[in-house]
Formats: C-alpha cells, sequence, structure tokens
C-alpha cells in the first residue's frame, strides 16, 4: 500500500540523481509528504492514526526508496519513535504530545550515536547529559549521527543523567540551543540529513523526559528491530530503482557492441538477459522485506495482547529482519554492479550519476555489519545462543 500520488513519486524520482549530484536537500518534497499523512500511517487506530501495518508501510518505503532512498531513509528514525513509543500504551506527556503532532503532520527525528562512546556490550552512559536545573534540566552535548533531523520537527535524543541512567530527551527542533549541522559527508546517502546535532543548555522540561521505567522495554527491543528492516526496505528500493534504470537506458540505447548477435541493443538476449536478472533482484528483495515484515506483525500484534511468549516472537522478528539484511545486501551489491552490463560505458557518464546506487546501497548496508548478523543467526541456529536485543537487531 502507498498513500503517495505518481505524480509525487515521479518528481522525486527524476530530480534524484541531480540533487544527490549537487547535494540539493529536499525540504521542499520532505514537507509534501508531511502533508500526505505518510508520518501518521502506522500510528495505531486507537491513537488517531491510520493502523498500517509494518508490511505496509515498509512497502511503501521501499517505493518511496525507488523514487529517492534518501527520501526514504530520512523517514526511518520517526517510524522508530512510533514503534519503541508512540504505539505503545503510555500516556507520558511526551508520548501523548509526540502523538498529537505526528497527527498535525509533524516528524520525529532522532539524535543518538556518539563518537568515542564503546558500543561492545551496550548500554553503557552518554557523554550528552541532563543535569538538574530548578526543577527541570539543561541538556549538553553532541550527537554524530542524527538521520532526519535537519528535516525533523521533534527530536528523539538518548542521553543521561548525572548518575549516568540511560534517559530519552524529546525537544522540538527549533528550542533555544539546538542546533542540527548538515556535516554528512558520506560516499552515499548524501542528503539523509545524517549530521551533527550539537546541544549546549537546551532546556528540557521534567515531562520531557522518559525514564527507563517510561518505556516498555520489549517495545524498545521491537524498535530496535524495525531500525534494521527499515534500512533494508531502502536497499530493497534501490533495487527497484537499478532494474527501471537499466529498462529505461537500454530502451533508448541506439547503438550496439560490434559483435553483438542483434544490430539494436533492444532486441540484445544477452543484454534483454541480463536486465532480466535486475527485475528478478527487485522483485526478490520486496518479496523478502515483505516477509519479514509479516513476521514483525505478528510480534507487534503479541506485544499489545502481552502474550506469554513475547520474547520468542521477538526473536522471530528480530531473526528475519537480520536474514532480511543478510540477503537483501548480497543481492543488492551485484545488482549495482551488474547494472553496468546492461548500460555499458556510456552509462557511466558522470551526469546521469548511476553510480549513486552502488554508493547508496554500499553505504547504507555498512551501517550495520552483515557478518555480524550472519554470525548471530548461525550461532542461534547451532549453540541456541538467542540474538543481541540492540544495536539494531
Amino acid at each position: 500500500m502507498t498513500i503517495f500520488s505518481e505524480d509525487l513519486l515521479q518528481r522525486i524520482a527524476e530530480g534524484a540523481a541531480q540533487r544527490d549530484a549537487q547535494r540539493d536537500q529536499p525540504f521542499d518534497l520532505i514537507n509534501e509528504i508531511k502533508a500526505s499523512g505518510f508520518g501518521a500511517r502506522r500510528l495505531a487506530s486507537r491513537y488517531g492514526g491510520g493502523g498500517a501495518s509494518l508490511t505496509e508501510t515498509l512497502d511503501a518505503a521501499i517505493t518511496l526508496a525507488q523514487a529517492d532512498p534518501n527520501i526514504a531513509h530520512i523517514w526511518r528514525n520517526h517510524h522508530v519513535a512510533i514503534e519503541r513509543l508512540l504505539n505503545t500504551p503510555s500516556q507520558h506527556p511526551a508520548v501523548v504530545r509526540l502523538r498529537e503532532r505526528v497527527l498535525a503532520g509533524e516528524m520525529i527525528g532522532a539524535a543518538n550515536t556518539e563518537l568515542g562512546q564503546a558500543q561492545i556490550g551496550g548500554g553503557g552512559p552518554f557523554a550528552s547529559r541532563l543535569a538538574r536545573q530548578d526543577g527541570d534540566y539543561v541538556l549538553n552535548g553532541k550527537k554524530f549521527y542524527s538521520t532526519g533531523s535537519l528535516f525533523s520537527d521533534w527530536l528523539y535524543i538518548p542521553v543521561s543523567l548525572e548518575d549516568g541512567t540511560r534517559v530519552i530527551a524529546i525537544a522540538p527542533k527549533g528550542r533555544a540551543g539546538l542546533e542540527t549541522v548538515d556535516d554528512w559527508f558520506g560516499m552515499g546517502q548524501r542528503l539523509t540529513g545524517s549530521g551533527t546535532t550539537l546541544l549546549e543548555n537546551v532546556l528540557i522540561a521534567d515531562d520531557e523526559v522518559l525514564l527507563p521505567a517510561d518505556i516498555p522495554a520489549k517495545q524498545a527491543v521491537f524498535g530496535s528491530t524495525i531500525a534494521q528492516l527499515f534500512l533494508t526496505a531502502v536497499i530493497a528500493g534501490v533495487v527497484a530503482a537499478i532494474a527501471r534504470d537499466g529498462a529505461t537506458l537500454l530502451g533508448k540505447r541506439k547503438r550496439n557492441y560490434y559483435y553483438a548477435p542483434t544490430s539494436a541493443a533492444s532486441d540484445d538476449p544477452i543484454l534483454l538477459s541480463a536486465l532480466g536478472e535486475r527485475e528478478a533482484d527487485a522483485f526478490a528483495t520486496r518479496a523478502i522485506v515483505l516477509a519479514a515484515a509479516a513476521t514483525a506483525d505478528r510480534t507487534y500484534a503479541a506485544l499489545q495482547a502481552q502474550d506469554e511468549e513475547i520474547d520468542e516472537h521477538l526473536q522471530a522478528a528480530a531473526a528475519a529482519a537480520a536474514k532480511a539484511k543478510v540477503t537483501v545486501d548480497r543481492i543488492a551489491h551485484h545488482a549495482a554492479s551488474s547494472l553496468f552490463d546492461i548500460t555499458g560505458a556510456s552509462a557511466t557518464l558522470a551526469h546521469l550519476n548511476l553510480d549513486r546506487h552502488w554508493r547508496n546501497i554500499r553505504t547504507i548496508s555498512t551501517h550495520n555489519h552483515t557478518a555480524h548478523k550472519a554470525y548471530a543467526l548461525g550461532n542461534l541456529s547451532v549453540n541456541r545462543t538467542p540474538l543481541p536485543t540492540q544495536g539494531f537487531f
């Protein structure tokens, strides 16, 4: 299911290569998507949202990523916040406020990772700290990865109290002392707003802080799984774009190799076969993501029902997401390189910017190490070692 109009998707797709090449941030397009209601589509119907399933939501994300993976990726942390916070029974004032703002079309970004923080084992304190001041808090710190925050209206900020306890601060984007910096210069996904967030004496009200007890622990684990699956959906969208661009360029080719079996490239069985492989890749990667999403939907239902076997459901969702990543990454890397087997040397011309597909896939898939996911799956199968519950599992 997608709620995006064909006109919007076409305009997003037509400008994607140029935006990437010129570092033209898609503020206007993100505002159109906000106005479409996409951000509230997954919010549960009991809170006034669209009540869409994860299968429907990730299918829409794949379609959006086919048009422009940067724009789809920008929405990732918004949807993780929905799973971790908004679709829980919590009536914490910050959660209730966020639900209202999401229904009004606003977007949630996240400022999470810090350079220098030890990751092994997880759960350590953040350098970004909340200190008590006149009954509320003041926040100081610096976040390295803040995907989507450049375009967001609210920020979800994991920080620590003075005693090291990890909490979540929720703040509107325009608050004094809070600055999002457009300094993400990765080789791919250049326009996701994944830069630095600076926090200098930011005033945080007492009711804008979520303590560990305010966040259902099992729901937080589930949110980590969705964070990974959403990334894999974006990669599946890029694979679909590869098939689309391969077909477009092959249809336009007026020349063929001098030793080719046909004079017209569009009739060449070798080139058509290469294109057919990419079409199969696009079909397969979408199907894989949606199969994992169906498992996640069952887990979400079990969470809502407070199923006694919820840990088994959470492990099943995490395993499905990990299997999807391992397989989709492999298919996608091959597809991005093989695009040039369809279109030839002319496809390497800089103005086409087709190398962005490989750069984007490589950048997204590098976020969470594929080999570690495969190892965890093998260790689960042979040694019954449970999958981790942090680190996008």
